[in-house]
């Protein structure tokens, strides 16, 4: 199945995605420092795993960030092993947390995208994760172009280049005709995922599609 021109606009994605499913919330945390440990371990690897590693973290007292900074490499490392390479994210980890110590209290002086400019010189923290936490824990406007979101726009007819800056880049003008609120876009990043994982033990976007029948 596939959808006719013309494209539908994001508000039209969202509505759509609202309607099938109403309770999508994300992201999952119990406080704005265990968001940016999140976003760092769910790099590369599936959000059950990242649980894992959290859980660990916090059942040893560790999910704050002089806990975090005060464990060693290999320590941490063993931790958060079900997140998946852990010797690289352990050192992530702590140049993030390095950076939220130092800059969180600051950010709220910072304009949107000089947090983001912040985010992205932290080794660790690319296009995605910085958005993630520009979104989730600082409320600044921010479209998740992650590989459910480009999956989807292809699947709905846009052409969307393959990687995410790109993505970002050529089509930020249907986020901003959309004028989402910072909670819409944080419940949409949900939506897409939950219709992800719809599509994924489907093999199709057909649900998704079928639901924008009549909508314009």
């Amino acid at each position: 199945m596939t959808l006719t021109s013309p494209l539908p606009s994001f508000r039209t994605i969202y509505e759509a995605l609202a309607v099938s499913s109403p309770q999508a919330k994300w992201w999952p945390a119990e406080s704005e420092f265990e968001i940016v440990i999140g976003a760092v371990l769910t790099q590369n690897v599936a959000w059950r795993n990242v649980e894992y590693a959290i859980t660990a973290l916090r059942e040893g007292g560790h999910l704050h960030p002089e806990g975090i900074l005060a464990l060693e490499h290999a320590h941490l490392a063993e931790l958060i092993r079900p997140a998946g390479y852990m010797n690289v994210k352990a050192r992530y980890l702590h140049n993030v947390t390095s950076w939220f110590q130092a800059n969180h209290a600051l950010a709220s002086s910072l304009g949107d995208e000089a947090l983001r400019a912040s985010l992205l010189a932290v080794k660790g923290v690319g296009p995605e994760t910085a958005d993630d936490i520009l979104l989730y824990v600082y409320r600044r406007p921010a479209f998740i172009w992650d590989l459910y979101a480009r999956r989807l726009l292809t699947h709905l007819g846009f052409e969307v280049p393959s990687t995410y800056e790109a993505a970002r880049r050529a089509l930020s003008e249907h986020v901003e005709a959309a004028a989402f609120s910072v909670e819409e876009l944080a419940v949409f990043h949900g939506l897409i995922v939950d219709a992800g994982k719809l599509a994924q033990a489907e093999g199709s976007y057909n649900a998704v599609l079928e639901s924008l029948k009549g909508r314009s």
